[in-house]
């Protein structure tokens, strides 16, 4: 973990600050800047109430990864169906979330420097129901590298970081 300056961050990895310094879940982000995404499952175990879920989120134009992902997911939490829809498919879990009309908040955000060749950003939270706290998963994404990420930009970044 790394003491994070945002505006170092926001000055030196713009596209990386659009998408970790936000409040909302990942999917809205993606799907603004870079257009049609889909998730690619890479492994999942259960546990109880708990699935642990690993995954790739890639830019489905050109097929270049975005983000590895893992959601430690309290299914107990969530709609009816809605980790069968997960599971079953290649949507992202904030968009399924989203459509199930499932307000949330994002809490305990820690950004980090991967420490894999390129040093990717990534960070970690909680992601949790906005109307009674519950928790819907413990999330961790760690980005592409800045130039992928830049490369394949559709949309301007928002001109205040990241709303």
């Amino acid at each position: 973990m790394v003491n994070v300056d945002p505006e170092s961050l926001r000055r030196d990895f713009p596209v990386s600050h659009a998408l970790l310094m936000h409040d909302g879940t990942m999917t809205h982000q993606l799907t603004r800047l870079f257009g049609p995404v889909h998730a690619v499952q890479t492994g999942a175990k259960t546990e109880g109430e708990t699935v642990t879920r690993w995954s790739t989120i890639y830019h489905t134009e050109s097929g270049t990864p975005l983000l590895q992902a893992r959601l430690v997911i309290a299914s107990q939490n969530l709609p009816e169906g809605l980790m069968t829809r997960l599971s079953s498919g290649n949507r992202l879990f904030g968009g399924l979330v989203t459509e199930a009309g499932v307000p949330v908040r994002l809490t305990d955000r820690v950004l980090y420097r991967s420490d894999l060749p390129g040093g990717a950003w990534g960070r970690r939270h909680r992601l949790l129901r906005a109307d009674d706290g519950a928790l819907l998963c413990d999330v961790d994404e760690c980005l592409a590298e800045e130039d992928t990420l830049r490369r394949l930009l559709r949309a301007p970044l928002p001109d205040d970081g990241a709303k």
